[in-house]
């Protein structure tokens, strides 16, 4: 059920997993007002309960609850990743649009299914990380599309958190005291975990990926005896071939010392984020420039460009973390109310996670992939280029 305030509709949401992750979500719930927090459920009662006193709603006693209450549209799922393939069928199974942080599944067969129940339903499914609605990300994108440097032809692209395994990660918690579940996060790894935060970029700005290779190591794997059972390759080195012709050298990981850069190499000028872990990350443009005689500094001076999007009003008190979080959920709830596909559509989602497993699990061959059509997605228009989206969902 639907609450109406103002000009806009509230679409009503629970939140299923009210552990670590949680406490992205909830400080940035208050830039969506047509967001309305119905509830929460976690297997941890107090987990819920200390969530629902700091971002309202009520405490349900057990999942069926959630399914069975009407006023819940969008259920979000924040549950372990082993949990999610069985708790996004149940929530579509119940009639409710799902919104599943990432990854939607570690098997893309299961996400398939997912996505084939959806549709069979009538119901919107649709997967974090929705950091692509970011300040940064959202100016870097139009200033491609727009044509500030010309064609992109190359792309270098960094997502290296830092050597996990000489981390205090054992002492990590959230902002309600919740701890960091490292056992999770080590077993899949940093890049199923991390990949979408890169690809989503990426992919909005140069189409889906349509060849790639790679390769994924672990070089600090006799760090993790004891720690996990089955240790996922901690960084991955990627080739991916765009749909307009861009190449990208990719590397994720968390083995490297922290490097998370984007640049972005036209024919008339390079732009460049600093750190695309941040929402207002600057975006910088270097023209090109006539040379002379010997001098090959092609580049002209940085300019900083105008963010197109003002600042969200509410984010982390965690300097670490300034991510666009709740924007996914909001994304999906504009388009339940409207009827039409959210920018974070099933395709596209898919599409991300297929890169993701392929990325995780790479190896040197070159890879041909199989892309949904460009009507698929609004995200990437007729020719696999367009803009993104007129405004960040508020």
């Amino acid at each position: 059920m639907s609450t109406s305030t103002g000009n806009y509709r509230r679409t009503g949401v629970a939140f299923l997993g009210c552990g670590y992750a949680a406490d992205f979500y909830g400080p940035t719930l208050p830039n969506y007002p047509e967001l309305e927090v119905v509830g929460a459920y976690d297997l941890r009662r107090e987990r819920a309960e200390s969530f629902t006193a700091e971002y309202g709603g009520r405490v349900y006693g057990a999942l069926e609850e959630v399914l069975s209450d009407p006023e819940v549209e969008i259920v979000v799922n924040l549950t372990p990743t082993t949990e999610h393939y069985a708790v996004n069928r149940a929530a579509l199974l119940a009639g409710k649009h799902v919104y599943c942080e990432k990854p939607m599944t570690t098997k893309l067969v299961e996400a398939t299914e997912l996505a084939e129940l959806a549709e069979q339903r009538g119901l919107l499914l649709s997967s974090a990380p929705a950091t692509v609605f970011s300040r940064s990300a959202q100016t870097l994108i139009r200033a491609v599309h727009g044509g500030t440097v010309g064609t992109p032809r190359l792309a270098y692209a960094s997502l290296d958190m830092g050597p996990l395994a000489f981390m205090a990660y054992r002492d990590w918690q959230s902002a309600r005291g919740v701890p960091w579940p490292y056992r999770e996060e080590v077993g899949n790894g940093c890049v199923l975990e991390h990949a979408g935060y890169l690809l989503t970029w990426l992919t909005a700005m140069f189409g889906p990926v349509v060849r790639m290779s790679g390769q994924a190591v672990t070089p600090f794997s006799d760090q993790w005896e004891g720690v996990v059972d089955d240790v996922a390759p901690e960084t991955s080195f990627g080739c991916l071939h765009f749909a307009d012709g861009t190449v990208c050298r990719v590397t994720i990981g968390w083995a490297a010392p922290a490097d998370k850069s984007l640049l972005v190499v036209g024919d008339q000028g390079v732009l460049s984020v600093e750190d695309v872990w941040q929402a207002s990350s600057p975006v910088t443009l270097r023209r090109r420039v006539a040379t002379t005689g010997r001098d090959t500094g092609y580049l002209g001076e940085p300019e900083q460009l105008p963010f197109v999007l003002p600042p969200l009003e509410y984010g982390y008190d965690d300097e670490a973390h300034d991510l666009t979080v709740s924007a996914g959920i909001a994304d999906l709830a504009r388009a339940v109310r409207s009827g039409e596909r959210p920018l974070l559509d099933t395709e596209y989602c898919l599409h991300i996670l297929d890169l993701s497993i392929r990325l995780a699990t790479a190896r040197s061959e070159d890879e041909a992939i199989d892309v949904p059509p460009p009507s698929a997605t609004r995200l990437w228009g007729d020719r696999y280029r367009g803009p993104v989206a007129a405004s960040v969902p508020r």
